[in-house]
Order: C-alpha cells, then sequence, then structure tokens
C-alpha cells in the first residue's frame, strides 16, 4: 500500500476523505512544554511585545519586513495522533471528527513529526528523513504555511506563519498588512540557499479575506466555491461563516513530501424536503487537498 494509501486507510484511523469535518481537541493538542526553541527565543518564551512603533517601522518602500525575535526555529519532535468520531452539540450535534495529538503514545497511535506556531511569529523547523514519514501543522484559522527546499543540501523545511496581532482589532487592526506582515516573516526566515516550493495561503481556506480595495473582509473564492458546490445539490441560502484547516505531509522519499490540507467550517443552507435547515452547522468544505 502506498503511503498515502496508508494514510487515508481505515486502520490508522486517520481517513481524511470522509464526509465529517475534522478539528483538533481543545484538551489532546500540542503544548509548549512539548517542544523546543531554539534562536532567538530560548526556554519557550512566547513573543507578546509587537508595539505600534513596530508595525508603523515595518512598512519601508512599501515592503513588510519583520522583527528579528518573531523568526523563530523549532527542533525537530515527534507527536501521536488519533481519532476518536463524535458529534458536537454546540453545532446542532453535528457528526464530526476529532484530531488527538500526544506527547507520549498512549497506544496504537501515529507517530508524526509536528510543526507548532507562535503568536504573531514564523517558527521553522527541518523535516526529518528518519523520523515518522508523516508531518501536521495547525490548527490555521489566519496563518500561513510556507514549505522551502535547500537546492545544495535538499533539505525540506517548513514554516507556520502568524499574523494575530497584526490584524487584530484587539491589537493594532491592520489586517491590510497581514499577509504582507506572513510574506515578511517567511523572507526574514528564509535561508541563503531555499526556495519555496509550496505555500498555503488565507484565500485557500478562509471564508472571509481582507480586500484593499474595498477596505473589509469579503467572501473568499472558498466561500463562492462552496455556495455554487451546495446550489448544485439544490440547496439555497447558502453561507460559510467561518473556516479552520490542518496541514499535513507525507514523505515518499528522501526529502520529498506530498502535502495537503483539510478545511471544516460553520455553514448555513435550506433545502427542501423533510430534512431539517442547517443553521451553524459544521461542515466538511475542502476534505484533502494537495498544496
Amino acid at each position: 500500500m502506498t503511503l498515502i494509501g496508508q494514510f487515508n486507510n481505515n486502520v490508522t484511523r486517520l481517513n481524511l476523505l470522509q464526509k465529517k469535518p475534522l478539528f483538533l481537541h481543545h484538551t489532546d493538542r500540542p503544548a509548549p512544554g512539548w517542544y523546543n526553541r531554539t534562536k532567538p527565543l530560548a526556554g519557550n518564551a512566547p513573543f507578546v511585545h509587537l508595539l505600534a512603533t513596530d508595525v508603523a517601522a515595518m512598512v519601508v518602500g512599501g515592503v513588510v519586513g519583520a522583527p528579528n525575535n518573531a523568526v523563530i526555529e523549532q527542533n525537530n519532535i515527534d507527536i501521536y495522533l488519533d481519532i476518536t468520531s463524535g458529534k458536537q452539540a454546540f453545532f446542532g450535534n453535528a457528526p464530526a471528527n476529532e484530531l488527538h495529538a500526544y506527547q507520549v503514545n498512549p497506544g496504537a497511535a501515529l507517530a508524526c513529526q509536528y510543526l507548532s506556531w507562535e503568536d504573531s511569529c514564523i517558527v521553522s523547523m527541518d523535516l526529518s528523513n528518519v523520523g515518522p514519514p508523516w508531518m501536521m501543522s495547525g490548527p490555521f484559522n489566519g496563518c500561513h504555511f510556507y514549505v522551502t527546499q535547500d537546492t545544495v543540501t535538499n533539505q525540506v523545511r517548513v514554516h507556520h506563519a502568524n499574523a494575530n496581532k497584526i490584524g487584530m482589532s484587539t491589537d493594532h487592526n491592520r489586517p491590510d498588512l497581514a499577509e504582507a506582515y506572513m510574506d515578511g516573516l517567511m523572507a526574514a526566515a528564509q535561508g541563503p540557499n531555499e526556495v519555496i516550493t509550496h505555500q498555503m495561503r488565507k484565500d485557500d481556506y478562509l471564508a472571509r479575506i481582507w480586500d484593499p480595495i474595498a477596505g473589509a473582509k469579503v467572501e473568499s473564492p472558498v466561500t463562492l466555491a462552496y455556495r455554487n458546490y451546495k446550489q448544485g445539490q439544490g440547496r439555497t441560502h447558502v453561507a460559510l461563516h467561518e473556516t479552520m484547516c490542518l496541514v499535513f505531509g507525507i514523505r515518499t522519499a528522501v526529502n520529498t513530501w506530498n502535502f495537503f490540507f483539510h478545511v471544516a467550517g460553520v455553514a448555513d443552507y435550506h433545502r427542501s424536503g423533510l430534512r431539517s435547515n442547517r443553521q451553524g452547522y459544521l461542515k466538511t468544505v475542502i476534505p484533502w487537498q494537495a498544496i
């Protein structure tokens, strides 16, 4: 069986092609104490000091830069994944799959290389060729994911970029800078011989994205595609409110990886017949898409 076949096999309990949305469990998820950070944030120290003057200083000649202490290297670590099937009472008892992540294997869980994230930072990690042939990062609800490869050594590196404090109204309220900030983080993290081979951006999975012309968030191509899909099933009043995703990688050879993401969201739609309309219902929006 191929590695992709193994990853999508019921025995692994990691079948992402099911219709049920996949969510990272709120309790069983990686914690900062599980992984080690190298320079510049030693001891897992969080990056919390992003001042308004820092934001103003980022835009130089129309290019958004990034603070040096927002660029973090993470040591390669393994976690262990398992999935349980259940229902989300808060969302009308919608069926869902919950992804559980453990620091220590509880038994029969799938070993996986894990890339963490940090508020308003980029976290980078080398993917191991001798570790588990899987990698995982997330959840993503506005972040970018990048993959680079060294043109000399062929080493593959993964990067999780976050811009919470840039874009959120409770912090600096500059959503117009958030995407450029994450690209600035990636440029700061990129080594001299590295080229970007894959990337997943906001408009690949978010329900709403910032439109600089409108000066506001608008429906993304993901929402429009989802509406067209549901309307093709005879649904009406289709709305996609919010989405999140998880990223996975599968190593197929030395320094050779395939990357995928899975998007779940909260949707409304009406349908005819005896079955009830859906309001605030959890759905799989993109079950399995290559990056």
